[in-house]
């Protein structure tokens, strides 16, 4: 895409790091490569906070006063009413400010429809207004919050008058959203880590209904502030220093950070949410029918692993994301959001998870163990239930003395340790921690994500320093996910690449269900090899496809790429990028999307898409189904022999257009032809338009085209009556009115 006229977009590093503020080239959401396609257009995005200042002239296009509210004042204008309610107007600016209008910057999804649910955060009924609030997140495909608790255990959904209320309107969000989809509702994770604060201490950022999000500078790097947590899904930008503050809409005037219309200082995970929130709008163009489950596990699976060297990185025990476990860090949660490849994955997303399929499964033990003082103690539950884990949630009761001291760590069957807490409220600066007495809270994790629920988890309670004890009273394991089945999908980005090259990762065993392979958020040139025992070349690395495996479907990315099928019944998608795909044995669908690709059906009575591009496709062997999409389309028929009508079948055309597109013949399959290589026929006399299928017989042309069916014969006796060895090999939809000049003629 040609970069905004915007005046301030090369200040946006976060958009386009070019290292213009010191940064890391590269080191940003790379959601350039997206704008060729998807601006957010048609996605109502809600802006949960202090106000938005909808007048402003870099989002007033988009703003849309019909569905926006105030929950304070309960009427529909949420417009700054305090002359510090700044905050709103920063972050609808970082959604989904105007792009191309030759004032500011730009947003992440800079057509989105933008509306405000207004909180007042000073007023004394705040809960009530923000629960009534939450319960209009369900008109909005996805709403931000950039705002929450800095105390930790306040927001306790269980433990605290109103706060249930947050619960039941979330869920209600993601239960009625979008139809029943699901309203994506994203948190930002908080500014808290020096005060030892961390995300999973708020019940509102630790909710399997909501994406928490951290924040990151230039370099990559977690902000000094951005809380941590095992509950994190993905990262963005925050900044925290004034090189690489964020620069985003103001209030106009003096009312705002600046003396203008814009501010360069913005920051916090208060500006990391809404990046976030403007890719999920990208995704939601370009998939409507994601549900909010989806939406969060292609964040997950897309996210891009930054600071490598950071020891909070760990690998789980899943086994579809680039031949293995997913990585997570309680400081990063899946890594920096990549809108490229979420786009990429959700354009190819073909199914749905939302609250009505999610499954559920939850086990509970009283053992009333002690804690010894600068001890620890374990319990284990056992889970029955198959399921693939997308959310864990804990509920612990534990009495103790002082929770500063405790730290949590649940272990799941696969061996992945997941710490809950570590001395809640510690610091270098306040090292004792929290001396609140007792602890009953719901923790969140998500680096179980992809692993399998059935067998032991245990649950560890440290005490980590002196003079106090406590008893483990009782604990709740609350898994959420997807019902195991045999159909799986297997994930490969560029990160393939980088993944420790063990056989585990580089060999994918499968023989049952129907399976996907999906390397659509890859960007270099692959080689998708499905027969079994083959081998493939995904990121310059090699993956083997077992010897007893089918895989059935796949999908591949932007490079140029070739993908081959197997003898079951394929489904292909190239990306983009000039591709070329294969099917085999079995009746495929292969679609080309954009590019110039080349399409073989081979054997198998298969579907073919060009897509957009000048595209070649060739049915093969049987009776075919030929889509070129937009683009100057080559329709070719050629077989490894002479004709016959049984082998090469009969093709339908379904959009053919007469002067951009053209039917190839191959001279070795239509061996009676005697005109030149290349475009019509130099013996004019070798093609015929005739009017109906009764005089074709009677047609001494090779190539008869039957304006009445738009269907074309292949005459194998040439003045001889009837068609000899010839036949039927292809029907037009539509009025094709084909001429000499649609044929090209091939050895």
């Amino acid at each position: 895409m040609t970069t905004p006229n915007d005046p301030l977009f090369s200040q946006q590093w976060h958009l386009s790091n070019t290292g213009q503020s010191g940064g890391t080239a590269g080191m940003d959401l790379n959601v350039l490569p997206v704008w060729d396609d998807y601006t957010g257009r048609g996605v109502r995005v809600g802006v949960m906070d202090d106000s938005v200042e909808y007048l402003h002239p870099d989002l007033n296009d988009n703003y849309d006063t019909s569905i926006d509210i105030d929950t304070s004042e309960r009427d529909d204008d949420a417009a700054p009413t305090w002359y510090d309610d700044i905050h709103g107007t920063s972050v609808a600016g970082l959604i989904a400010a105007e792009a191309n209008n030759g004032i500011g910057g730009t947003g992440v999804a800079p057509d989105a429809t933008l509306a405000g649910i207004r909180l007042d955060f000073y007023d004394y009924n705040f809960e009530a207004n923000a629960s009534y609030g939450f319960r209009q997140m369900a008109n909005f495909d996805v709403v931000n919050n950039s705002w929450g608790y800095s105390y930790p255990f306040y927001d306790n959904f269980d433990g605290k008058p109103g706060m249930p209320f947050y619960r039941d309107a979330l869920q209600y969000a993601v239960e009625n959203g979008r139809g029943g989809l699901g309203t994506s509702i994203v948190f930002a994770a908080g500014n808290s880590r020096t005060w030892g604060d961390n995300a999973n201490f708020h019940n509102l950022n630790n909710s399997r209904f909501t994406i928490a999000v951290a924040a990151l500078t230039h370099t990559g790097v977690h902000t000094y502030y951005s809380s941590p947590g095992v509950n994190l899904l993905v990262s963005a930008f925050g900044g925290d220093t004034p090189e690489d503050g964020i620069v985003t809409t103001d209030r106009t005037g003096y009312d705002g950070y600046s003396g203008d219309d814009y501010t360069n200082q913005f920051g916090g995970t208060s500006s990391a949410a809404p990046m976030v929130t403007g890719v999920i709008a990208l995704m939601l163009e370009a998939n409507p029918n994601l549900g909010y489950r989806d939406v969060q596990e292609i964040l997950a699976y897309s996210a891009r692993q930054v600071d490598v060297d950071n020891n909070t990185w760990l690998t789980n025990g899943a086994t579809n994301w680039n031949g293995g476990g997913l990585h997570h860090s309680s400081d990063y949660g899946f890594g920096l959001v990549d809108a490229r490849a979420a786009v990429r994955l959700a354009e190819t997303w073909t199914t749905q998870h939302t609250y009505s399929n999610e499954a559920q499964a939850q086990v509970s033990s009283s053992p009333a163990a002690a804690i010894p003082d600068n001890g620890e103690v374990s319990s284990q539950i056992t889970l029955t239930e198959e399921m693939d884990i997308d959310h864990v949630e804990v509920v612990v009761d534990i009495s103790h003395t002082w929770i500063g001291d405790l730290e949590l760590v649940l272990t799941s069957p696969d061996g992945t340790e997941s710490i809950l807490t570590s001395r809640p409220g510690a610091t270098e600066f306040s090292p004792n921690g929290l001396d609140s007495d007792n602890l009953r809270f719901t923790f969140g994790t998500t680096q179980f994500w992809g692993e399998e629920s059935e067998g032991t988890w245990t649950l560890t309670v440290r005490d980590r320093a002196l003079f106090d004890t406590g008893v483990l009273q009782s604990w709740t394991l609350r898994v959420y996910g997807d019902e195991n089945t045999s159909d799986n999908v297997y994930i490969y980005t560029d990160a393939y690449g980088t993944v420790p090259n063990d056989s585990a990762r580089t060999t994918l065993t499968d023989n049952s269900g129907l399976d996907t392979l999906n390397a659509a958020a890859t960007t270099t040139d692959l080689v998708l090899n499905l027969t079994a025992g083959s081998t493939s070349t995904i990121a310059g690395r090699t993956l083997t496809i077992a010897a007893d495996t089918t895989i059935e479907q796949a999908f591949s990315g932007d490079g140029n790429d070739t993908i081959s099928g197997n003898d079951a019944a394929n489904f292909l998608r190239s990306g983009r990028g000039n591709d070329n795909t294969t099917g085999a044995a079995g009746n495929d669908i292969i679609w080309g999307e954009q590019g110039n690709d080349r399409l073989n059906g081979s054997n198998g009575s298969d579907s073919l898409i060009g897509g957009a591009g000048a595209d070649n496709l060739l049915g093969g062997a049987a009776s075919d189904r030929l889509t070129g999409g937009d683009g100057a389309d080559t329709f070719r028929f050629a077989a490894n022999s002479a004709f016959g009508a049984v082998s090469l079948g009969i093709d339908l055309i379904t959009d053919f257009i007469n002067g951009v597109d053209r039917i190839m013949l191959s001279k070795s399959t239509f061996s009676a032809l005697l005109s030149t290589i290349g475009t019509g026929f130099s013996q004019a006399s070798e093609f015929a338009q005739v009017a109906n299928n009764t005089l074709v017989d009677n047609s001494s042309a090779l190539i008869v085209y039957s304006q009445a069916s738009n269907t074309l014969y292949y005459n194998a006796n040439g003045t001889e009556l009837g068609l000899g060895d010839g036949g039927r090999f292809a029907i037009l939809r539509g009025v094709a009115n084909l001429t000499a000049q649609s044929f090209i003629l091939q050895a």
